[in-house]
This record gives structure tokens, sequence and C-alpha cells, in this order.
């Protein structure tokens, strides 16, 4: 494996989980911005995560939009200046979210299984030329499932496409259910050299997801909260 990475930074809302366009989008992230991760902790931070959703990057008949993937080609140009890596992170589909509250359609309909696979066809394809020691791609964010099976049968399916026409690419797999490290036991992982398993870990969640307002359990809590020990004291 030639991708290596030890301690980065994901870049939230700005090519996902955001309505911002046009100029707005643009101003959001910029070529500073990666200078300054870069310079954090003494230079200690080696990549980004880059979080891009289908309905920024495709309109609703499939076609590019071509300023997202200008906004794409961009941050991985400054990334490369700048000597960071990139994990691009296809995030959201207009079929899965990791907060839907029915089975999404993702697992469900065969049709989708297929384009979530072309989605990537098509962005591997777009990304082919950049080297494989400073570019990765991880096939979705946080997958919910109610069925493991599911999830390691759509997984394989873009798996597939990414290997079909990069062989070397690494490719970052998480297991269904949030990321979850205890789900690990139910994800296929195929024998691959160029393969990264992640894990999502947010515990404890009172300071991880302090006043989160999609966290029903917990946050609608505003109170005080400590660390390390109890985040709630009695």
């Amino acid at each position: 494996m030639t991708f290596k990475v030890t301690r980065g930074t994901n870049i939230s809302h700005w090519l996902s989980q955001s309505q911002r366009r046009g100029a707005e989008r643009r101003a959001f992230f910029t070529q500073a911005d990666v200078h300054r991760i870069a310079e954090l902790g003494g230079g200690k931070l080696d990549h980004i995560r880059l979080p891009i959703d289908e309905e920024q990057m495709w309109d609703k008949v499939g076609d590019r939009q071509a300023e997202a993937f200008d906004l794409l080609d961009a941050a991985l140009d400054w990334c490369e200046e700048a000597g960071l890596k990139v994990i691009v992170d296809l995030h959201l589909l207009r079929t899965h979210h990791f907060l839907d509250e029915e089975e999404p359609l993702l697992f469900s309909d065969p049709r989708e299984e297929g384009r979530f696979a072309g989605l990537w066809r098509e962005l591997s394809a777009h990304l082919d030329d950049r080297s494989t020691d400073s570019v990765a791609y991880e096939l979705l964010n946080e997958a919910v499932a109610r069925d493991p099976e599911d999830w390691n049968r759509v997984a394989q399916a873009a798996y597939h496409a990414i290997r079909e026409q990069e062989p070397e690419r690494t490719i970052v797999l998480g297991s269904n259910w949030f990321n979850q490290h205890h789900t690990f036991r139910d994800l296929y992982v195929p024998e691959d050299d160029d393969l990264i398993l992640t894990f999502h870990y947010y515990f404890p969640m009172f300071i991880t997801h302090y006043t989160a307002p999609w966290w029903a359990d917990g946050g609608a809590y505003s109170g005080p909260i400590r660390y390390p020990g109890k985040p709630i004291a009695r």
C-alpha cells in the first residue's frame, strides 16, 4: 500500500451537507484553509477527509455539476501543493442518509445499487490520473442497512466498479450501522492490500455530540459537562 495516513481532519459542510452555492460555496473553503491545515501542530497533519454529496456533484438526471467538480479538483490540487493527502468520501446519496428512519432505497432497490456503483465508476474515471500515493476513495459514510449483508452486497458493487478501472487505488471501507467498531464482525472484507478499514468512535456522546440537534437522546442537553470522568455530574 502506498497511501498511508496518520492524523487528519474532516472538511464538513462545503461539498457536503450544505446549501451554499456559487460565491458563498467558493469562499467557504479555500487554498488558504489548506495551507493552515498543513501548518497545524507543526505540520503533523498529513491528510484531509473530503466529503462530497451526490446532490452537489450530480443533478437529478445524473449530469455532472461542473462547478462542484471544479471545486473538488481545485481542493485536490491545493492539497497536493501543500503536501496533504485526501480521502474523497461519498458522504450522502439521494437514496441514503445515515439518519434515515426507514430502510434506505440504496439497500432495497437493485437499481439504486447499480446507480451507486455507477457514481463511483464515474468518480474513478474522473480522478484516476491522481496519484495513488495522495488520493484514496471512501465508499460511503456510515451505512445504515437494517441487514448488514445488504451493505456487504452494495459495498462490493462499488468496490468492483472502482477496481475495474483502478486496481491499485486505496479504498476506505467502513462497517455497517454508523461505521461502529463492533459491527466489523459482520463486514465482508476483500483480500486486498490497498484497503483501509475505518470506524467512527463517538463515546462519550455527551462530549462528542454536545447540543447536536440531530442526537435525539441527548442533543437537547446544554448544561455543564466534563471530561474525563462522567460527562454529567450526578
